[in-house]
């Protein structure tokens, strides 16, 4: 019998990158990978816009780090704080990111980071990254997302 923790067919995945080629070739592993429901946004803003048009949760959201405008730990923190309201403060977010800076990885953590894939992505980091970040729970902490210092 399968694992269904490792089974991402269902899954819902927002992914979000200001370069559209860094998009396709996300989209493309993500399909490799049998994931059949991907909405893709090149910004912050946009994936706010985004999801307010959607018939189904997101279970996923990958997201670069540095993009114009805005960056990622910005959308984690939105997220985080419950400002969209159609993502779970609780939902997996996974950074991509090309950067190891320690100040972004201090906040993501902070902002409780369900995971950290550095680019370039393989589908195999791509699928244990999804599989970890799905299965990593946390309590929701509001007070201690609002005080967070996102770097510019």
């Amino acid at each position: 019998m399968p694992n269904t923790a490792d089974d991402l067919t269902n899954l819902h995945i927002l992914l979000v990158d200001d370069d559209e080629i860094v998009l396709d070739l996300i989209g493309a592993m993500l399909r490799a990978l049998g994931v059949e429901r991907i909405t893709k946004a090149r910004s912050g803003s946009e994936a706010f816009a985004t999801t307010s048009k959607l018939e189904r949760v997101v279970d996923c959201v990958l997201c670069d780090y540095s993009m114009s405008p805005g960056n990622g730990l910005q959308l984690l923190q939105a997220v985080r704080l419950g400002k969209i309201k159609y993502l779970r403060p609780d939902l997996c977010f996974i950074l991509l990111t090309s950067s190891g800076d320690p100040d972004v990885v201090a906040v993501a953590a902070e902002l409780d980071i369900s995971g950290y894939l550095m680019k370039p992505a393989t589908p195999d980091k791509l699928r244990t990254a999804i599989v970890k970040g799905r299965a990593r729970h946390f309590p929701v902490n509001l007070e201690k997302y609002a005080k967070a210092n996102i770097p510019m």
